[in-house]
Formats: C-alpha cells, sequence, structure tokens
C-alpha cells in the first residue's frame, strides 16, 4: 500500500518554523536544516512500525545513537537492534535546503561514508537512507544530467539495491529522495522526477520487505 499521504512529514516541517532566507548566516541554514532532519527521523520511526517493522527507534537521547562502525563509532537516526545481534536495521535522514548545487556532492560521500562504515561492523543490516532536498533542484541546471534532480536521481541509483551481504557495503538496501517546497510546505512523497525504487511512498514497505529477507526469523 505505501505512504498514501505527506501530511505527517508536512506538519514536521512547519514545526521547524519560518526556513532562513537567501541572506540568513551559514550557520542558520545549517542549524533549520539539521531541525529538518531531526523531525523527518522521528516520522520515518512512526512510519516503519505502521508499515511492520514495530521495533523501530529513535534514541532516547541525544539525536542519534551510536554504534561502533568499521572506522569508529557512527550514530544513527533510526534504528532496530538488541543485544544478540547488533544492529539489524537503520534508517538515516540527510537532506539539502540550501546551496544544493555546491554542497551536493559532499553531502552524497557522507551519506555513503555512512552505510559503508555500517555494513562493515554490520554486513547483514539493513540500512535505508532518506534524503531530502530543497525543490528548486527541479530547475536548477546541472552540467551532468541536465538538472540538480537529476544528477541527485543517478547519484543515489548507483549506491540503492543491496540485496545480499556480499554486495558491497557502501550500497543501501533502500533509498528514498524527497524534494521539499520551503515556500509553501509541500513534502512530495510520489513526485513524477524520481523513480517508483527512490519514491518516499513506497520506502517504508521497501525497508519491511528487505528487513523480512534478511531476517526471515525476527519476531516483532
Amino acid at each position: 500500500m505505501g505512504l498514501t499521504d505527506a501530511t505527517p512529514f508536512e506538519t514536521a516541517l512547519q514545526d521547524c518554523g519560518v526556513p532562513p532566507g537567501e541572506k540568513a548566516t551559514g550557520g542558520m541554514k545549517k542549524n533549520y536544516t539539521e531541525s529538518v532532519s531531526h523531525a523527518f527521523s522521528e516520522v520515518c520511526a512512526h512510519q516503519l512500525q505502521a508499515a511492520g517493522i514495530t521495533r523501530a527507534q529513535v534514541p532516547a537521547r541525544g539525536r542519534d545513537r551510536q554504534f561502533m562502525g568499521g572506522l569508529g563509532p557512527k550514530g544513527v537516526d533510526v534504528y532496530v537492534a538488541d543485544e544478540k545481534h547488533g544492529l539489524l536495521l537503520s534508517s538515516g535522514t540527510k537532506g539539502l535546503l540550501f546551496d544544493v548545487r555546491k554542497n551536493l556532492l559532499n553531502r552524497f560521500r557522507d551519506m555513503v561514508a555512512e552505510a559503508l562504515e555500517l555494513h562493515m561492523r554490520f554486513p547483514y543490516a539493513v540500512c535505508g537512507h532518506v534524503f531530502f532536498v530543497n525543490a528548486e533542484a527541479k530547475q536548477t541546471e546541472a552540467r551532468l544530467h541536465g538538472t540538480v534532480l537529476r544528477r541527485i536521481v543517478v547519484l543515489l541509483e548507483g549506491v540503492s539495491g543491496r540485496r545480499v551481504p556480499a554486495d558491497p557495503a557502501e550500497v543501501y538496501e533502500q533509498l528514498a529522495l524527497v524534494p521539499v517546497d520551503l515556500a509553501t510546505g509541500r513534502v512530495e512523497i510520489s513526485p513524477v522526477d524520481v523513480p517508483e525504487a527512490l519514491r518516499l511512498r513506497s520506502y517504508f514497505d521497501r525497508m519491511l520487505q528487505s528487513f523480512e529477507q534478511r531476517n526471515p526469523f525476527y519476531g516483532p
């Protein structure tokens, strides 16, 4: 069935307050983007629970939960873990709402590094990520692939679809690309510019499918 309503994400966006203008400082823009990331993580945890991953949770204290990755401690936003198995599932949230074209590759590298470190330590873990981006990326021209949004689609398709633990560690099991319109407060869960395998609408059901395939004997 999938996610049918963007309201929980749009409400979370609204709760973050008025977005800073273009003339705001870099610190203000960073703080706002991080606030949206944390708010979206809360919603993602609830949506994963509703999809059937009932033990999905956000950290009880602080902004993230630390797990020992392949190269050191790594924070995760939403996770399933226990003492017997360690990390079983993570769902990260990262975004670019300002200076998207300028900062895209750095943010993409950060996201890939997260999957790499977690899978190095927990090769059986199901790792997903929600990547939200300013909807202006649809119209912003890019030297490669025409627009910035199309550039992001190509990048994400290259690191999505990890099927078995032997697949490359830097590849995610599932990803979602989410355009966010700061002017209207609209969050697009099924944008026509994004292929179905990267839409937020199906992300939570896809995460459930990957989780059940990887952990067929793990109870609720």
